[in-house]
């Protein structure tokens, strides 16, 4: 009786509207782009939802959610990455890839990055009542887990790529690294022999440095703000209700899932809505010609590029026989063809999804290649950090587009990759197959992630859904206690037939010697008679 009273208590409060809190320590803008779509969503619904991040949502958007913003943290990580100029970093690094540079100053950082994030007092309302629910990114933002221990409520873990080694080992759902490759290696489902090696090798060890370089170094962070000094990361994280993961098997690897994993890749996908800006909504519809979009997403300006990819991009634009968009953030160029227009911002979906749009060329960011596949577009990648180049090459493979390598850039290389992107219809084809794969799901990404937030509203969290697998050692996980009884058993049988082999054998010695005598005299005795 007590446990239907609180199922029933708990479904009046869903249905009358629950606090929901999103928290998002770091990151960028487009992280939070991922969960928007959930928070408008679950507003419309009845339910209460506050958003706390680094960044304000635009003033002129229309938000049935609170938005807070922690723009005091955001200052403190600005002191430390600038304004975050890749092809600075790029040029300082001698060309080479910037994610190891970037990683260890974020992670060198991260315990005060926390710490700015939750004494900001921009996040004051956050921690005046209990929320029914929180979700919060599973990477790089362990730091909301001191909103799980402040208000001991249910959460849910919402990876802004795909499933990682450490989440899918929170909830005990399979990875075999024979054909699930880690997210941070360049590697397909079909790997070598080597490669199956290197991938098991990184899966099994990095639990244990996201532990070591994350966990225990926000530890004492969150200790010291909330005044709690048994306060343990590793421990209240191992209470999540549900991991959503923005993945999709059309632009990726088949792979199992436990039920409390759930596959939201494109939630943030929306059909193209018509432009406000009157401007770029008459280029684009009087274009006779098809239409190429050049964006580097909302965290890299390009502004910042060198002079020599600036110039090479704007003498390959003026060749193109096409009309180009271009988020340019800058001043205006002095030398841009007529062909080009650019805009400081664009809502990036409204136009991929104009029908005269036929390339994207992008940075390779996983929320880009969603939208241009959702919309039917073929990319040209030109990916510059973190998980872009993993991005721009799984593209390339399912035959989506090209890649171009920034270093090495020429004005000839731009030219070709978009005309053969646009010129060539197998790449129209492919696109249009994924999206199709993409859209033909039995419910939307976006409806499926409310209905899971409201399941765990429900039912005060998912334990129900939770494998014991994910509380098994690694020994009884992988059967090695079942491997050993059993090479035992194998052992012990082996022996027994061994011995009695041997017994045997003994027996029959004995049991002949008599007989060879006899036959030994006989042998003498007819030697004698010859």
């Amino acid at each position: 009786m007590k446990l239907a009273a609180a199922i029933l208590v708990t479904l009046v409060a869903v249905s009358e509207g629950s606090r929901v809190l999103m928290v998002l320590s770091l990151g960028s803008p487009s992280h939070k782009n991922i969960l928007t779509p959930l928070a408008e969503s679950l507003a419309r619904r009845g339910h209460k939802v506050t958003v706390a991040s680094l960044h304000a949502s635009s003033p002129n958007a229309s938000r049935s959610y609170t938005d807070l913003a922690a723009t005091g943290a955001w200052e403190s990580v600005k002191k430390v990455t600038g304004e975050f100029d890749v092809f600075k970093m790029r040029q300082a690094n001698g060309g080479k890839d910037v994610n190891s540079q970037v990683m260890k100053k974020v992670l060198h950082h991260l315990p005060e990055y926390c710490e700015a994030f939750l004494r900001d007092p921009g996040l004051k309302t956050a921690w005046a009542s209990r929320p029914d629910l929180i979700l919060l990114p599973a990477f790089m933002n362990e730091c909301g887990l001191a909103f799980v221990h402040k208000f001991k409520a249910p959460f849910i873990y919402v990876t802004t790529s795909g499933l990682t080694p450490w989440t899918a080992d929170l909830v005990g759902s399979p990875e075999n690294p024979a054909y699930v490759p880690n997210q941070y290696l360049s590697y397909g489902d079909h790997m070598t022999l080597w490669e199956r090696t290197v991938n098991t090798l990184v899966r099994l060890a990095s639990p244990y440095l996201r532990k070591h370089l994350v966990l225990n170094k926000l530890d004492g962070v969150v200790q010291r703000v909330l005044g709690d000094p048994t306060v343990s990361l590793a421990e209240l994280e191992k209470n999540v209700s549900m991991v959503m993961v923005n993945s999709h098997y059309s632009l990726g690897h088949p792979r199992p899932l436990m039920p409390n994993v759930v596959e939201v890749g494109a939630m943030h996908c929306r059909p193209a809505r018509p432009l406000q800006d009157k401007v770029l909504r008459d280029f684009l519809d009087s274009s006779p010609v098809p239409v190429v979009l050049f964006s580097l997403g909302s965290t890299i300006r390009s502004e910042q590029m060198p002079a020599r990819v600036r110039d090479a991009l704007v003498a390959a634009f003026r060749r193109l026989p096409y009309r180009v968009v271009w988020k340019w953030e800058g001043a205006p160029l002095t030398n841009l063809p007529d062909n080009v227009m650019t805009r400081a911002w664009l809502s990036q979906q409204d136009v991929l999804g104009h029908n005269n749009v036929r390339a994207f060329v992008t940075h390779g960011g996983l929320l880009s290649l969603q939208e241009a596949v959702y919309h039917n577009v073929p990319v040209v990648g030109m990916p510059l950090m973190s998980d872009q180049h993993l991005n721009v090459r799984q593209a390339v493979t399912l035959g989506l587009g090209r890649e171009l390598t920034v270093d090495s850039l020429t004005e000839d290389d731009v030219y070709e990759a978009i005309t053969s992107v646009v010129g060539d219809s197998s790449f129209q084809h492919r696109v249009e197959q994924r999206s199709r794969l993409l859209r033909d799901q039995e419910t939307s990404p976006l409806d499926r992630a409310v209905y899971w937030s409201e399941h765990v509203l429900r039912y005060g969290g998912a334990q129900h859904l939770r494998s014991v697998a994910a509380d098994m050692p690694l020994h009884q996980y992988l059967l090695v206690d079942v491997a050993a009884v059993l090479l035992v058993v194998v052992a012990a049988a082996m022996a027994v037939v061994w011995c009695a082999l041997r017994a045997a054998t003994r027996c029959l010695v004995r049991g002949s010697k008599p007989l060879a005598r006899k036959l030994l005299v006989a042998v003498r005795t007819h030697a004698k008679i010859q």
